[in-house]
């Protein structure tokens, strides 16, 4: 298992059943009258801390989407405990909500989720829905840490002390998290509280047995785990996490939905998932930390935003991202793969993700990376457990097969979360990516990437996971990528700290370019660990007014400012680049398989200040004879 591996099937599972049966609530205008009030201390909730306040809530919200009339459901300031019924569940499930807002009192309003393998609210096809002011946490927490008290590479093995305040991995959450990806943990620096620089960024452990009081012996899954168990030393803090469905926020079918002003300190899953929604997506102000008070290492079990087949491009601003198991923000769509061809116009696809008459649907050849075409779904039927389409057009040597793997696979554009806006964000020392994008027509705009494990913005499509579809049209300016890549296989495995690029089966690199239209502007590269820039398989790509600077030591023996890779109608102009270090090798290398002349690249006016011995520009095509 590669480290894109470690998380996202869960959600993949759960939309499956759910879009065989997702209508899509229309729009409606708004009543524009006042919201009718409803506090929750009315139904009985007491802010105390100790009560369990879930039904209280629960009637509170369910008087006001009743009501049938704009509502706000009112938290005063104070700790609301609340339980779910059931594992994998959430506490507080609003259905079919129209004009409502649930309000706190900001930080003083806190929900405190005591089911730790349960999420806290889940919005379903609601339309105009806000949760505004509120901060939720969990007690108990839903990971636990220690110290390595004991490391055997040969046997597989580390023996963990579990720190008091932790639940230990007998607990029913560990034991009953998500198989096979909610069972692992990563070597933590506990000064920093971010995962130990040059470790791996995980252990997949999915067994484990008691050795005596708060130890633990934990036995890693695969050979490359055992193997990186030499990297642990005796002492090392250590997070184990039971990852779960569950999250802090999760919106699903809405039309309208706004997520403002929250904190989130710890969530099983994700800190805020939007799936399958419509009109205006917006999360503002949203603040994933560690909670105040605590020698915590991790916040969220997984992503801090997680946009999965969103017809509206969310808008992501002012947000501060910290101490994630996985990536900030994470903006895609899942295949349908193409099961049967009845005709050359109608075919078989799987249901992962949602088709409506009219969507727009590229064919990928996941073996080659090569986009055979777009299509417009003219039919959309269900049949089974699968959609019967008819096309507008042919595709020709369109490949049927019964998995991901054998077969093409389609990816829609109009529910991939295209016209995204993620502006003036801040991601600081979360595992794997700042951003991790496979959608297009967006801005990445005014955000700060600061100690990422990986990529501070990544734009990749990915057949083997599958996600999707690839990257187009994307603008990348004014933004600080401060380090980044600092786990083992990202800055000293050839990712940058900007990593762009088209992939094919076998995290293999796409036989032809296929991102389209790339625009890098005016960001700021410091310190960068490894490439600061690597595009590989792109047209119409523009790194144009970037700054790279270069002090500290770097991860990678090489550590280029810009890589240029299997690309065409590239151009790259008015950089700067200051970087003497003696891993500075390059401010500009430009691959062999990069095609000649203007059709290829064009480099203009940049300036590199560098050693004697490094080059500007280091061209390894054939020379043309």
């Amino acid at each position: 298992m590669t480290q894109d591996q470690t998380g996202r099937k869960g959600a993949q599972t759960v939309m499956v059943a759910f879009m065989l049966t997702l209508t899509l609530a229309s729009s409606m205008p708004d009543v524009g009258c006042s919201p009718r009030v409803f506090r929750v201390r009315d139904y009985g909730a007491a802010a105390d801390g100790r009560s369990d306040c879930t039904a209280a809530i629960n009637a509170a919200i369910a008087a006001a989407v009743a009501s049938g009339s704009p509502a706000e459901v009112r938290f005063d300031e104070g700790k609301y405990r609340i339980t779910a019924t059931c594992r994998h569940g959430y506490c507080i499930p609003i259905t079919q909500a129209a004009d409502l807002t649930v309000r706190g009192r900001g930080k003083a309003t806190q929900i405190i989720v005591a089911s730790p393998d349960a999420g806290a609210f889940h919005v379903s096809l609601g339309r105009n829905v806000a949760i505004r002011d509120l901060t939720v946490d969990y007690d108990p927490a839903p990971f636990l840490q220690g110290v390595v008290r004991a490391v055997n590479v040969g046997e597989g093995w580390f023996d963990l002390e579990v720190a008091a305040g932790y639940a230990t991995p007998d607990a029913s959450n560990f034991v009953h998290a998500m198989e096979p990806y909610g069972k692992w943990g990563m070597i933590m620096d506990p000064a920093l509280r971010r995962i130990r620089a040059g470790t791996p960024d995980h252990y997949m452990t999915p067994r484990w047995e008691h050795r005596g009081g708060r130890t633990w012996r934990f036995f890693t899954q695969e050979e490359h785990y055992r193997l990186g168990l030499r990297q642990m030393r005796v002492g090392d803090s250590y997070v184990h996490l039971a990852r779960g469905y569950g999250g802090a926020f999760l919106a699903q079918g809405c039309d309208g939905i706004a997520i403002e002003n929250v904190t989130v300190h710890a969530s099983p899953g994700l800190a805020v998932g939007l799936v399958g929604n419509k009109g205006t997506v917006r999360v503002r102000k949203l603040e994933v930390r560690f909670a105040p008070g605590t020698d915590r290492l991790l916040s969220t079990n997984a992503d801090g935003i997680h946009c999965q087949q969103n017809r509206s491009g969310p808008i992501i601003e002012d947000c501060y991202f910290e101490g994630m198991a996985d990536d900030a923000i994470n903006i895609y769509a899942p295949p349908n793969t193409l099961l049967e061809k009845r005709t050359e116009k109608e075919w078989l696809v799987t249901p992962n993700c949602s088709i409506l008459p009219g969507d727009q649907l590229i064919v990928l050849d996941p073996k080659t990376g090569v986009v055979r075409g777009t299509v417009k779904a003219l039919t959309v039927t269900p049949e089974g457990r699968a959609f019967r389409i008819g096309l507008d057009r042919c595709v020709e040597d369109a490949v049927a097969g019964p998995d991901h793997r054998s077969a093409d696979t389609l990816y829609n554009l109009d529910a991939c979360g295209a016209g995204f806006r993620i502006l003036r964000n801040r991601m600081n020392g979360n595992r794997r990516y700042g951003c991790l994008i496979r959608a297009g027509d967006g801005i990445i705009e005014g955000n700060v990437f600061s100690d990422t494990t990986g990529a501070g913005v990544t734009l990749v499509n990915e057949p083997d996971w599958p996600e999707g579809p690839v990257p187009w049209n994307v603008t990348i300016r004014q933004n600080r990528f401060i380090r980044g890549g600092t786990c083992r296989g990202y800055a000293d495995g050839g990712h940058g700290a900007l990593h762009v690029r088209a992939s094919k089966l076998g995290h293999g690199l796409a036989d032809v370019p296929a991102l389209r239209d790339i625009r890098v502007e005016d960001n700021s590269f410091e310190d960068y660990l490894g490439p600061a820039v690597y595009v590989s398989a792109a047209i119409g790509l523009r790194i144009t007014g970037n700054r790279f600077i270069g002090q500290a030591q770097a991860l990678a023996a090489s550590a280029p400012a810009m890589i240029v890779e299997r690309s065409r109608n590239v151009r790259v102009e008015d950089n700067v680049v200051a970087d003497r270090r003696p891993s500075a090798s390059a401010g500009l290398v430009i691959m062999p398989d990069v095609a000649q002349g203007e059709e290829g690249i064009i480099v203009k006016d940049n300036r590199t200040t560098m050693r004697p011995d490094a080059k500007a520009i280091d061209d390894r095509r054939p020379s043309r004879r």
